[in-house]
């Protein structure tokens, strides 16, 4: 039963997102073959691309663990860090390089560290509203202006947010 588990995933959006790829590639499978194995090669490629990107954010993650007091974590980014905390979390995160599968645990790493969970949503917020690492895809489809107005919007909004959220939790 574990290795059932371990194939469609542990929780029900990982079931969700697996059988839904599934289900797709059989159907490809069934009705265009030669669509679905290039398809599937695509996927071993692009795979194999990120498995060291992923393996090196885990390691980043678990050095954080090592090398970093608790105490600094909790001084930078506990609840008692207030609005310092809020806006280098939220800013801090803004300009981390990478997808989810990169960022998360380094995020994940903090958190278990003892920062609050208002400065982890913050922090969440600035990966996914400030984004620096997309701004060269942002000058590929945008012009300049609008790409200054998201961050003009980004920057504050990611800090209001964290500054509410503080004081709610």
């Amino acid at each position: 039963m574990n290795w059932i588990l371990f194939i469609i995933g542990r929780n029900w959006a990982q079931r969700i997102i697996v059988l839904g790829a599934i289900a797709i590639y059989l159907y490809l499978l069934i009705s265009k073959p030669e669509m679905a194995k290039k398809g599937f090669m695509g996927t071993l490629g692009s795979f194999f691309s990120l498995i060291p990107l992923i393996f090196a954010a885990l390691l980043i993650a678990q050095a954080i663990n090592l090398l970093l007091p608790d105490k600094l974590i909790i001084q930078w980014f506990g609840k008692e860090s207030g609005i310092r905390g809020i806006m280098t979390g939220g800013l801090l995160a803004g300009l981390l390089q990478g997808g989810p599968y990169a960022v998360y645990p380094i995020i994940q790493s903090l958190f278990q560290k003892g920062a609050h969970i208002s400065i982890i949503v913050t922090m969440l917020i600035g990966y996914g509203a400030i984004g620096l690492s997309r701004i060269a895809y942002d000058f590929i489809f945008f012009e300049p202006k609008i790409i200054v107005l998201r961050l003009l919007f980004a920057i504050p909004l990611t800090i209001i947010s964290g500054i509410i959220l503080y004081f709610i939790l």
